[in-house]
């Protein structure tokens, strides 16, 4: 445990971690804030964020191109969007944004928060130095140009920052990403991180490099951790379980992050894809019918907003995208 002098100054605590298999010798330290819960009953605090993907392309076949049934599926969030007087945090692909860059720059223009999904839409896990720092420098790139705004946030696709990848966090610092939310902080199958902090914290990386790094949202109850954080969770757990774990977290003292998917907005996308495998139409296509309502219902109910504007009501130094 490294010292806490510094940190009874400064509301933080440090925790020293060693990634596993990095290609090369890496300390991160986690510095965790002290959060304060919005008092202001006008501060959202909760965030709202989309991860803008084309689902065929992103799904099943990375060299597909990207089609605009994105550009429709996030039309119909937007639509919900606009009718329970929600402004969202849009993270978008790269891909997306070069072949639909008006889409990106009406997003900005209209008030919502545009930030970086990656560019490929190929796992980071899979990427070396050289490969990563073209992912993101391209991912950056792509974004702020049709966006017209700074890019300041990240999340990885399918959330492929792990236990051994953790030096990526390292790179998108040395890019220019100031905040992550790529770490799912507990483990499933083909992601997540294990006992990783739940709350927004501070990660230090070599070089003296520091990335702001905000998990979806966890419920955490004794030693058992259960994602109620949005995709697939929001569209199979019961209703009546995600409300009250989105609750429990605010009431815990950090922030709700939930996440969405504009194809999911789409309950009939998956019949233009008929060679598609059984058993993938099954869990893509499970608790979309009902989703668009679920999630009305959800941003009628709770305070949610921007990204970028919810951890800075929540005492939280960001730098909102210009």
């Amino acid at each position: 445990m490294a010292s806490t002098r510094n940190s009874r100054r400064t509301g933080m605590a440090n925790l020293t971690v060693r990634p596993k298999r990095t290609p090369e010798a890496l300390t991160l330290r986690v510095e965790r804030p002290s959060l304060a819960r919005p008092t202001d009953p006008g501060l959202p605090r909760s965030a709202f964020t989309v991860d803008v993907e084309d689902w065929y392309q992103s799904c099943v076949d990375y060299d597909a191109a990207i089609t605009e049934r994105v550009v429709r599926n996030v039309d119909r969030i937007l639509a919900i969007l606009d009718d329970c007087g929600v402004k969202g945090s849009f993270f978008v692909q790269g891909k997306v944004a070069e072949a639909f860059p008006e889409l990106v720059g009406s997003l900005a223009a209209n008030g919502h928060e545009v930030q970086a999904h990656g560019y490929s839409h190929r796992p980071l896990f899979s990427m070396n130095r050289a490969e990563l720092r073209d992912e993101l420098e391209r991912a950056k790139k792509t974004v702020e140009d049709a966006a017209g705004t700074s890019v300041t946030a990240f999340r990885a696709q399918d959330f492929s920052i792990l236990a051994g990848n953790l030096w990526a966090l390292e790179m998108l610092a040395h890019v220019g990403f100031e905040i992550d939310s790529s770490i799912f902080p507990m483990r499933r199958p083909n992601y997540g991180i294990a006992k990783w902090p739940l709350a927004p914290h501070y990660v230090a990386v070599n070089g003296g490099a520091r990335i702001l790094e905000v998990p979806v949202a966890i419920w955490s109850f004794g030693p058992m951790r259960l994602p109620v954080a949005g995709g697939g969770y929001f569209r199979i757990l019961p209703r009546r379980l995600i409300d009250s774990g989105l609750r429990s977290i605010v009431a815990s003292g950090r922030p709700a992050i939930v996440y969405c998917h504009p194809y999911e907005f789409n309950d009939a996308e998956l019949a233009d894809y008929p060679d598609v495998p059984a058993r993938m139409r099954l869990s893509q296509g499970i608790g979309r019918r009902s989703f668009a309502n679920r999630m009305h219902a959800l941003l009628e109910e709770s305070s949610f907003g921007r990204f970028t504007d919810v951890l800075s009501a929540w005492g939280l130094a960001c730098r909102l995208p210009s």
